[in-house]
């Protein structure tokens, strides 16, 4: 008696509370660390709840009415803070951070990635190795080895067990405004730390210490990378087909992804719902002839499921698809039971699904894009198919695309303005170039990745080379177009907040045809529109001078009412460095295009004064301490040696002495001191976040 309630109770609850309340309860717990003694007073509430939920369904129907819903959505919100909590740092005793430690032993949990310096990938801390002493530990960390020209690269993989020396620090926050957020990056996968060490620091004790069936799986998919290595000769076309149907994204060319996020179009490289839907498609099409047998369809089902894991595991279990696989195997069942209205719960079974297998996945930018973007073709494409239709087949179809993909851009583009700060123009004109090459190119692919015919191999590397050359050629012309990209949009969190307000008020009148619920969105509406009047007003009223930290290297903008110009010891505003790490704060007050750039040509022994038309700027560059510096509002001293000095005498025609990248330590330690006995202001650039003056 007590099972049948209690299951007609979770029947009648839509997946979408319970998503809500559970999801909530995570991101509470993530961003409100408790401590042990809160974390077990959490654990006892969701066991009182639990106990108070039994008594409801015992005591009289009242109760189960009254009291079962609103305890049990609490309830949930509790577990989810508990589900999360038990996995931070603070919870854990054995934490490796608790104690030192002279070595590590950890398990490698992801592939390498190869970059140009070093070697990167998670470490789950397994044991912590002090003075003649192992005990269990616990944690993750981000680590980089260093790559040796000189030396062949390490031969690592998923599983493998390493003892490394202790060099890890906590990761660092970003050092110039709207550079991208690292720290940030790191701590939603449940990472606060990193490691930089040398090869020599670090040794290979063990291997096959990660789970079994992930193992396998990237083994498979590294067998079919070498296959389309020997068959695709082009680089672009290769990086192109192992991103598009195997999930391979290693090594992939700036230049070739930056035309796929100018486009729109860069969900085509993550193997995800879309890749997922065409092996869909197209099994659900091939065995369309089951149906005409008695028990044709249950076989059809079984089929096309087993087939979509077996495309999970063929590329490599990677967090997108394999999320796309839960999704769509859970709209499968739903589909196969004929009942109406499952599509949305189903959508929402599914994403509680993944937090129970790891509750960090909520903050992943995929998981966020992926079910806004289905959630947008459940509820808007429906609406706009309807309200307007189109009679001519081959229009109907070139229709449906576009709406298909106004209604997911239209539910991801305020995550896709908050977290990369720019926005595709054309991307209806990419979507509608890229279906066809794409869908070619993956049927191709999986029948280049299991043909076994070399010379059949051949002629389908050949084809997909050419038609690699035409999609990128397309999506490169598209990019070119005159404001292909709106850069530099700048959306806060409430700004965020306000923006999927507009959004659900405005679906929820279309759907009710209240007047009530059409202010509420005018309203919203109105507000969004005033804040991003003011904010814009904001950054094209700025006056003054940014330095930015970019090392040893010299990175300063003189910003002036929306005109801008940028001085650097780089060679140009391309260059990576400053694409990385100043343009992002500069987009938002002009485009890249309309930047003066100037390239600084320093020398040693060097004084640069330089007239702005928001102050005067100064530069030295180890010049000698008999030289006086020239009369500036800011001074940024560089190369200093052990034997300079200050003297207020000498500095006092200096508004403010800052000390970069390019200093060592030992000499930054000395001239602080010597700074702050004699109450210079002074500001240290290395280590430290971007100097920002602001003309009053």
């Amino acid at each position: 008696m007590v099972e049948q309630s209690v299951y007609l109770v979770l029947r009648k609850t839509p997946f979408a509370k319970v998503f809500l309340f559970f999801g909530t309860g995570i991101v509470c717990g993530y961003y409100i660390t408790l401590s042990i003694l809160l974390f077990q007073i959490v654990y006892g509430c969701i066991i009182i709840m639990f106990l108070l939920l039994m008594c409801s369904e015992v005591y009289n129907k009242r109760w189960r009415r009254t009291v079962f819903p609103p305890v049990f959505y609490i309830m949930l919100f509790f577990l989810g803070v508990f589900w999360i909590g038990r996995e931070l740092p603070a919870q854990q005793l054995r934490h490796f951070m608790s104690a030192e430690a002279e070595y590590l032993v950890g398990v490698v949990r992801d592939e390498p990635v190869f970059g140009e310096a070093s070697i990167r990938f998670p470490v789950e801390i397994r044991y912590a190795v002090e003075t003649e002493k192992v005990r269990p530990a616990t944690g993750k960390i981000m680590l980089s080895i260093a790559r040796k020209n000189e030396k062949p690269d390490l031969i690592l993989s998923y599983g493998d067990e390493l003892l490394f020396r202790n060099n890890v620090v906590e990761a660092r926050a970003p050092y110039n405004p709207k550079q991208f957020d690292y720290k940030r990056y790191l701590a939603h996968k449940n990472i606060y730390h990193q490691a930089y060490i040398q090869p020599a620091d670090m040794r290979l004790i063990g291997s096959q210490k990660g789970n079994s069936l992930v193992a396998k799986a990237l083994i498979i998919r590294q067998y079919f990378v070498r296959k389309f290595d020997s068959f695709i000769t082009d680089r672009e076309a290769l990086e192109i087909c192992s991103a598009l149907i195997l999930g391979y994204r290693a090594n992939f060319q700036t230049e070739t992804l930056t035309a796929f996020i100018n486009t729109g179009t860069v969900h085509v490289l993550s193997v995800s719902g879309l890749h997922v839907g065409m092996v869909f498609f197209l099994l659900n099409f091939l065995l369309g002839f089951l149906d005409r047998h008695p028990h044709g369809r249950p076989i059809r089902f079984t089929l096309i499921l087993i087939s979509i894991w077996g495309y999970v595991l063929l590329t490599g279990m990677a967090p997108s698809v394999l999320r796309a696989g839960v999704m769509l195997s859970f709209l499968l069942i739903a589909g196969w039971s004929q009942r109406a209205n499952q599509n949305l719960n189903s959508l929402f079974a599914s994403a509680c699904c993944l937090l129970l297998f790891n509750p960090f996945t909520i903050f992943e930018i995929g998981f966020q894009l992926s079910y806004l973007a289905v959630f947008g073709l459940f509820t808007i494409y429906p609406l706009l198919n309807k309200a307007f239709p189109v009679n001519s087949k081959w229009m109907r179809i070139i229709w449906q695309v576009i709406l298909v993909s106004v209604s997911a851009q239209l539910f991801t583009m305020p995550l896709t303005l908050y977290y990369f700060q720019q926005f595709p123009n054309y991307f209806l004109l990419g979507n509608l170039f890229v279906p066809v090459p794409a869908a070619v190119l993956m049927y191709g692919g999986i029948i280049l990745a299991i043909c076994p015919f070399p010379f059949v191999s051949t002629y389908l590397g050949t084809g997909l080379t050419y038609l690699c050359h035409v999609l990128l050629w397309g999506l490169k012309a598209i990019k070119g177009l005159p404001f292909a990209t709106a850069q530099g949009i700048s959306l806060s969190e409430t700004q965020l907040i306000l923006f999927f307000l507009v959004i659900i008020f405005l679906l929820v009148t279309w759907y009710s045809q209240c007047k009530q619920f059409l202010w509420c969105t005018l309203i919203s509406v109105a507000i969004l529109l005033l804040s991003a009047v003011i904010t814009s007003i904001r950054y094209m009223s700025y006056s003054g001078i940014k330095i930015y930290n970019v090392g040893r290297e010299v990175a300063i903008a003189v910003i002036d009412q929306g005109k801008v110009s940028l001085m650097s010891t780089l060679d140009s505003v391309e260059h990576p460095r400053l694409a990385m790490q100043v343009l992002p704060d500069l987009n938002h007050y002009i485009r890249t295009e309309d930047i003066v750039f100037y390239k600084l040509e320093l020398k040693n022994d060097q004084q640069m004064r330089i007239q702005t038309s928001v102050g005067i700027l100064g530069i030295m560059d180890g010049a000698s301490v008999e030289r006086k510096p020239m009369r500036c509002d800011i001074l940024l001293w560089r190369n200093m040696s052990s034997y300079h000095t200050l003297d207020v005498g000498y500095f006092s025609d200096v508004g403010l002495l800052i000390i970069d990248g390019s200093n060592t330590s030992d000499i930054l330690l000395k001239i602080e001191e010597n700074a702050d006995a004699l109450g210079m202001p002074y500001y240290v650039l290395k280590n430290n976040f971007a100097y920002v003056w602001e003309k009053k």
